[in-house]
């Protein structure tokens, strides 16, 4: 099986994605800036990690160092509980000072998408800066039509930190009862201590991880689906309680578990030709525990467990079939936090308070289209969603606060597509969002790192966008520059004005968190990509620009990362089943941060992959990967990292399927 290029071109124009709407639409036609990444870029790029997943995605990046139990991601400079982040629409919503936000092995992935700006018209609070949607695979990605059953097996290592990783899925189709689909994805990799640019050892950084996905589907009537799936994974090794900082003597070494459950239900009707419905339902429960013994001084052992148990119900009704259309899609949204600590023989720590969040949020959008000549002219969309939050602790007595926090927001939004003749859009995206304070800024005490004093501060108001602006250009054309090529061009220009950032205060004895802060965060993203047919060639490449102020201040924000230049070649082998390419990432100077923060020098960095589907029929489902990454064996420091990044990396992946 030949993949063509077409299918290999990343983030075409024409791929349909739900990410910004919760309906299917083209990202041609979609007034937010959405980014989709599928399963061939994820398997090309052999990633190991989310940042592996999203490298090719303008204004992301990722802080806090090369660890992948480190991982935070940052969209257009913002991160933390202000990018909303789900697993098969789960929401993932851990976020705890150095302990990273991703626990989710990319093998079990099929596609990613992110909304680069806001999204809490439709999912509330967290969407404030963009959201990273993660899909994972079932077993209609692996079977042909005629096929009822199949085995993958897949070997892959780097040598970066010796990484050896192997992978098992068995998929199969049945047609009792209606039709059952089952997958099952497991995988082991264990890996040694990683090595840096310029060839300096990150010690405490080798670890072992144990993953699988169950996956059910059951067709129980026609137009009627059920899905259950089980997630799993298990990450351990040793590193510093900080892990994004170098070991040292004076950091605490720990012996630390990561384990992640995700369970899920879902209910899908289609409606069987009523326009009226077309329903999805689904629950979850996905359960978090980190545990963490200290290594070297008293042995103690640490755990925090974080559940969040949701339940979201949509309904999507198409009506009209004139020169106005509308397609109204409304639900609710129901979710719990809760988070339990133990400090070794105490039964909380006030580090990571013991507390419960209940969130229910309702919201109405209606996709409105408008057609003149028999042709869409305008598309417009407004939104709205109402959330309402209440936070409490069992500790508020003891740290002597209110026992229970509320809040209530109302979160609207206007997208508008222009459609001109010429295959041509012009966008334009208006939208409010929110962030409501998490438990460690709402319920956080006792002392910490020392000698300082942390201080509660229940009264937190919800951080704000009071106001976000966006305006887009999108254009396709084919045969522009030869026969059979194919041409797409992107551009998007944002304003964006925050309130009530939640900032903390630290002197020599007291840290505190407080409503003072006010930013604005504007910018430029510009995407091309062309297909030369005469060349086999595939060319891609984006701008970010992006700066950020804190008003109050009038210091820049230092959150944001420097502008950056990303370009990919892909040639093209069809005869022989093999793609060559090609990657450069081109970071600018950060200079532009609050007094007393280090820049972030400008660095450049090259990769190299290669993929082979040999066009032999005995042979026609193997997958030979081979890439090398950081070609230079650059040593920089990313922005927002106490860590430099990997060195040079060679990657090596075998699959094959029977």
């Amino acid at each position: 099986l030949i993949i063509s290029p077409l299918v290999f071109a990343r983030d075409n124009l024409d791929a349909i994605s739900v990410i910004a709407t919760k309906t299917e639409r083209s990202i041609f036609d979609t007034p937010e800036t959405v980014s989709k990444i599928g399963r061939e870029e994820i398997d090309r790029f052999q990633a190991q990690k989310l940042s592996d997943v999203l490298s090719n995605v303008p204004s992301v990046s990722f802080g806090s160092g090369p660890r992948a139990i480190a991982e935070k991601p940052l969209i257009r400079g913002l991160g933390g509980n202000r990018i909303l982040i789900t697993v098969d629409g789960a929401r993932q919503n851990f976020n705890s000072g150095h302990k990273g936000r991703v626990f989710i092995d990319p093998e079990i992935l099929k596609e990613v998408e992110v909304l680069r700006g806001a999204g809490s018209a439709v999912y509330g609070s967290g969407a404030m800066g963009g959201v990273i949607a993660m899909k994972t695979k079932d077993a209609q990605d692996y079977l042909e039509p005629d096929e009822s059953l199949g085995v993958r097996i897949k070997t892959a290592y780097q040598d970066v930190n010796d990484e050896l990783k192997a992978t098992a899925t068995v998929f199969a189709r049945s047609d009792m009862m209606g039709g059952f689909d089952f997958l099952f994805n497991g995988s082991h990799s264990t890996s040694s201590d990683m090595t840096l640019g310029g060839g300096d050892t990150l010690e405490d950084s080798a670890e072992s991880l144990w993953s699988n996905l169950t996956k059910v589907t059951w067709d129980i009537a026609k137009s009627q689906t059920m899905i259950f799936s089980h997630q799993y994974s298990f990450q351990s090794g040793e590193v510093p309680a900080q892990a994004d900082i170098r070991s040292s003597a004076t950091a605490v070494l720990t012996d630390r578990e990561t384990e992640v459950k995700l369970d899920r239900i879902e209910y899908q009707h289609s409606g069987d030709h009523n326009p009226w419905l077309n329903l999805s339902a689904f629950a979850y429960l996905n359960q978090q525990t980190i545990r963490e013994k200290r290594i070297g001084t008293n042995g103690r052992l640490d755990t925090i467990d974080f559940d969040t148990a949701g339940i979201d119900i949509r309904n999507i009704s198409d009506l009209g079939q004139g020169s106005i259309s509308h397609r109204l899609n409304y639900g609710l949204e129901y979710y719990q936090d809760t988070m339990a600590s133990r400090e070794g023989r105490l039964n909380f720590d006030s580090a990571f308070p013991d507390a419960t969040s209940d969130v229910l949020g309702i919201y109405f959008q209606d996709e409105i289209t408008i057609k003149t000549h028999g042709k869409t002219s305008w598309v417009i969309i407004p939104g709205l969603r109402f959330d309402k939050a209440n936070s409490q602790s069992d500790q508020a007595e003891a740290i002597g606060v209110a026992e229970t926090t509320k809040q209530e927001q109302l979160s609207p939004k206007l997208g508008i597509v222009y459609k001109a003749e010429n295959n041509t859009n012009y966008s334009f995206n208006y939208s409010q969002a929110f962030r409501t304070p998490n438990f460690q800024e709402l319920y956080i005490s006792g002392v910490h790192y020392g000698a300082n004093n942390f201080l509660p501060n229940p009264n937190l108001k919800a951080e704000q966008l009071e106001h976000g602006y966006e305006l887009g250009v999108r254009t396709k054309s084919k045969n522009l520059f030869s026969k059979h090529d194919n041409t797409e061009f992107r551009a998007s220009v944002y304003w964006n004005e925050y309130k009530n950032f939640i900032n903390s205060f630290l002197s020599r004895t007291v840290t505190s968190f407080d409503n003072v802060g006010e930013a604005r965060v504007y910018g430029a993203e510009l995407e091309f990509s062309h297909y030369a047919a005469v060349l086999d060639l595939d060319t891609v490449m984006s701008i970010s620009y992006a700066k950020g102020d804190d008003l109050i201040k009038d210091q820049p924000l230092t959150s944001i990362p420097g502008h950056s230049i990303k370009l990919n070649l892909q040639k093209y082998l069809p005869g022989n089943g093999v793609t060559l390419g090609a990657r450069a990432v081109v970071n600018l100077r950060q200079d532009r941060v609050k007094d007393g923060q280090p820049e972030t020098e400008p660095y450049n960095t090259y990769d190299l992959y290669m993929t082979w589907m040999p066009p032999i029929d005995r042979l026609n489902d193997l997958h030979i990967v081979a890439g090398v990454d950081n070609v230079t064996d650059k040593l920089y420091t990313p922005h927002l990292s106490s860590l430099p990044a990997a060195g040079r990396n060679y990657k090596l992946s075998i699959s094959l399927q029977f």
